[in-house]
Parts: C-alpha cells; structure tokens; sequence
C-alpha cells in the first residue's frame, strides 16, 4: 500500500506509527530507550489528529504530521531549493532555455537555406567556364555566347537572392 494511501485510509493511525517510529529513531541514536519527550509529541499530535478528525471533513482533509500538512512541507522545500546557489540560474532558465532552442532552430534553418549558395557558386564557374572554352573553340560567335552568358548569369544569380532572402526572413522575421 502506497504512502498516500495510507494516509487517506487511517490518517491517525499513520500520525501515531510515524511520531512513534521518529521518537524510537531518535531514542535509539541517543542511547536511550524511551524519552517523556518523544511520548508527549505522540501525545499531542494523537490529540491534533482526534481535533482535525472531529473539526473536518474526512475527504479533504491532509494529513498533519507535527503540525505541519503537505502543503506547508512543500513550500518548505521549495523555498530551501531556490535560496541554493546552484539552483540560482533555474528561475530565469526556462525562458532563456526556450530562447536559445529558437536561437539555434533559426541558425540550422539559415545554415541549410544557404546550402543554395554553394550550387550558386559551382553554376557559375561551370557556365563562365564553358562560355571562354567556346569562345576559344569558334571566335566568331563569341559575342553571342557572352550574352547568353550574361542571360545565364542573371538567372543563377536570381536562385542565390531568393536563397539569401529566405535566410534573412528566416532570421529576421
């Protein structure tokens, strides 16, 4: 049976094992076989439990356990995990964490739309290439095959705007 369970079902008798189990633990450590101490803890949080059993409801009622219910130890640990050192950064993490995964989501993006650049580049030495090994092979039709060049060139060109305007809308927009 769940510790949860436990409570919900006998929250008494749960208060009575653990303040018993804790006052025997600490007897135990201190050499001692009991302690009048220990057995007036049990003792008033036997009388807190019968309090809280009358003066609540038995559905919503959280267990207490040295006066303290779940709530109240939660917010104690929470409060000692944010006033450690290492856990400073945790507060402010979050957004920075979800702003550095757009940061690097838009740098992958960018890296990849300027793969088009690279295809840019080997088009055009490939075309101006070809263009000076017509020309050397037939003279006479140079100036026609620099215009088809130039018509070449500007098309090849127009891919790497388009790509270098994806990148920039991809990183500014």
């Amino acid at each position: 049976m769940s510790l949860q369970a436990a409570t919900k079902l006998q929250p008494l008798a749960f208060a009575r094992a653990f303040a018993r189990g804790l006052s025997t633990q600490g007897a135990a450590a201190q050499g001692v076989s009991s302690s009048p101490a220990a057995a007036q803890q049990v003792a008033e949080i036997e009388a807190k439990a019968v309090y809280q059993a009358a003066s609540s409801v038995p559905a919503l009622r959280a267990p207490t356990v040295f006066g303290l219910n779940a709530s109240s130890i939660a917010n104690g640990i929470r409060a000692n995990a944010a006033a450690t050192p290492f856990a400073a950064h945790k507060a402010q993490s979050l957004p920075v964490r979800n702003m550095s995964i757009l940061a690097a989501s838009k740098m992958v993006g960018a890296g990849c739309a300027t793969i088009a650049l690279a295809g840019v580049g080997a088009g055009l030495g490939v075309m101006f290439g070809s263009l000076i090994n017509g020309a050397a092979r037939n003279p006479n039709i140079a100036k026609q095959l620099v215009g088809y060049a130039l018509l070449g060139f500007a098309l090849t060109e127009s891919i790497a705007l388009f790509s270098l305007l994806v990148v920039f809308l991809i990183l500014f927009a």
